[in-house]
């Protein structure tokens, strides 16, 4: 990856690495209806950092010398939403050379209405990237945040998958995000599908994954493409209650992922899998 590309990406602070930082309860006790909220109009310059009194010191302060330099810069001050957010990563990728970093990136260049931009699937679905919008092809909708997601993708570069399964326990700089991982997607996808592993190729299917064999002894194994270069991989155990097992479900990743994706990134893309999945899933498995 491009050594310069790599040094504005490490400066760079996005809502999404304050909002990993939260609680995510969506307490209210920040005065926003939730986690997302604050950590969007913190970054805009619009709410006080400390104005979360569950935020961890100890893992803030880098992120908040960053912040305070990239505010003092006029990034964010006096914006509001989601939207002004975007404006930063909006700016960002207007120093890329879209047609030169297409393929790395597993996307196809052209050039809509005289704009150059970037074509390529995220979760199945076909969307374009331009500097300055991300969107479905046809018509369909795409909230801020993924929007975010997809830019950070594109800003950051990819590479090409080792083929090399891993969890994030294996990967670098992860011991923060492992617990949030578990929580958040692990557990209740295990409880989600207990004694139900037999609708899982349904569900798999209509979100857009494949069933796949695994050297493991699982009792369902799934590939889901979230992008070109970024595959998550989920294995469901089944409950044994006549052995005291409980239902168990482990996310892995390519060896190389955190070359595409910072972990933050990362940790979106598994929780936007898991809300797909369980959503599919109350309405099949009954």
């Amino acid at each position: 990856m491009d050594e310069s590309r790599v040094e504005k990406i490490r400066n760079r602070v996005t809502p999404m690495q304050l909002y990993q930082l939260t609680p995510r309860t969506n307490c209210g006790e920040c005065g926003f209806a939730s986690c997302l909220a604050f950590s969007t109009q913190v970054v805009v310059g619009q709410a006080d950092i400390d104005s979360c009194p569950y935020l961890d010191e100890r893992k803030l302060g880098a992120l908040r010398e960053k912040l305070s330099a990239q505010l003092a810069k006029g990034i964010g001050v006096k914006r509001e939403g989601f939207q002004k957010a975007l404006d930063f990563l909006k700016e960002e990728i207007k120093k890329w050379d879209l047609e030169k970093i297409a393929p790395s990136l597993g996307a196809k260049f052209l050039t809509v209405e005289g704009k150059k931009a970037l074509e390529l699937e995220y979760f199945g679905r076909k969307i374009v990237v331009t500097d300055t919008d991300v969107y479905q092809v046809p018509e369909g909708k795409i909230d801020p945040w993924e929007k975010i997601f997809i830019y950070n993708y594109v800003i950051g570069g990819a590479v090409e998958p080792s083929g090399e399964w891993v969890g994030m326990e294996s990967l670098p700089n992860s011991v923060s995000k492992i617990k949030s991982l578990k929580s958040h997607c692990e557990e209740p996808l295990a409880k989600a599908f207990a004694g139900k592993v037999d609708c899982l190729p349904i569900v798999v299917e209509k979100v857009g994954g494949k069933i796949c064999q695994t050297k493991v002894q699982v009792d369902v194994a799934a590939d889901f493409q979230i992008l070109p270069k970024l595959t998550i991989r989920i294995l469901w155990w089944d409950e044994e209650p006549e052995e005291g097992f409980e239902a168990r479900t482990k996310f892995l990743f390519d060896s190389r992922v955190l070359d595409t994706l910072d972990i933050e990134s990362l940790l979106f893309a598994c929780e936007q899998l898991t809300d797909r999945l369980l959503e599919v899933a109350k309405k099949v498995c009954k």
